[in-house]
């Protein structure tokens, strides 16, 4: 894999926001109102309410309740992110007609999370099949965003601070090959945010991070098959309360999946952990 080179794709330069970043902020993908500390889950509905997002509760213990409080459509692709504005309350960034927004929460009203605000931070982005993020891959404290262009398959890593996204580069070319392209958070406990992969003889591939926003050479997780079936894919942190990142997926007839992560970079076997899930049009 290269590293990161200073080189953005167009049409998809961030505009800057004023407000500061926070760097200690609550848990990326914990959206509850108190915060609970448990990983929550984005759901996209399809059907005839398409592209609206429902809230999945995470309870600490490998699974979820649905408690549905937010409503904006019509979203193609969203990211749970953590705090980018630095008030405590983690946002979000979504993609709605191809333009990209930070949807910045409210969770100071034991309400659940809300939506308190929607700024729009670029125009273009809609030639991204892939928006996902791995974690901390730059070291600066903050979650950061990696990219897949469609046509070319590369990948482009931006900086989640100062609440926009900031261009930092090329990490990866040619990323076609992969089905499902998705981040997993700090898979091995090294502390920085890795990606994973699934190949189209449904391998599951992991991409160690590191400190300077680039990716290590792929390591084989599970080997070809093991992902049959399988259509979402969602590295989720820790969902059940050991301090490990987990691994969410979900299967063509509808049944919700859980690998626990080992935290040495790789899984468990699968659990089902709920059925239906179908009738989501897209997991995050």
């Amino acid at each position: 894999m290269a590293t990161s080179v200073q080189v953005s794709p167009s049409a998809a330069r961030p505009i800057s926001s004023e407000a500061g970043a926070n760097v200690a902020g609550p848990a990326p993908r914990d959206f509850s109102d108190p915060l609970d500390g448990h990983a929550d889950l984005v759901t996209v509905t399809g059907g005839y309410d398409a592209g609206r997002l429902l809230f999945q509760w995470g309870n600490g213990q490998g699974g979820f309740r649905t408690d549905s409080v937010f409503v904006w459509g019509d979203i193609t692709k969203v990211v749970p992110l953590g705090d980018m504005t630095g008030d405590g309350c983690n946002d979000m960034v979504l993609v709605n007609a191809g333009n990209l927004y930070r949807g910045d929460g409210e969770c100071d009203h034991g309400l659940n999370w809300r939506l308190d605000d929607v700024t729009k931070l670029a125009a273009g982005w809609g030639q991204f099949n892939v928006l996902t993020s791995p974690g901390d891959l730059t070291s600066d404290g903050r979650p950061d965003v990696v990219a897949r262009q469609a046509t070319t398959g590369d990948l482009y890593l931006y900086d989640a601070g100062t609440s926009t996204l900031q261009f930092r580069g090329k990490i990866g070319a040619k990323w076609t090959a992969y089905r499902s392209v998705f981040g997993g958070g700090d898979l091995n406990g090294d502390g920085i945010g890795d990606m994973l992969a699934v190949d189209k003889a449904n391998s599951l591939w992991r991409y160690e991070g590191t400190v300077t926003g680039s990716l290590k050479p792929r390591q084989l997780v599970f080997a070809k098959n093991w992902a049959n079936g399988r259509d979402a894919f969602v590295g989720t942190g820790d969902i059940t309360g050991d301090g490990k990142a987990d691994l969410i997926t979900r299967n063509t007839a509808g049944a919700l999946l859980r690998n626990n992560g080992d935290g040495r970079g790789s899984f468990r076997s699968t659990v089902k952990i709920g059925i239906g899930w179908n009738k989501y049009r897209s997991i995050h």
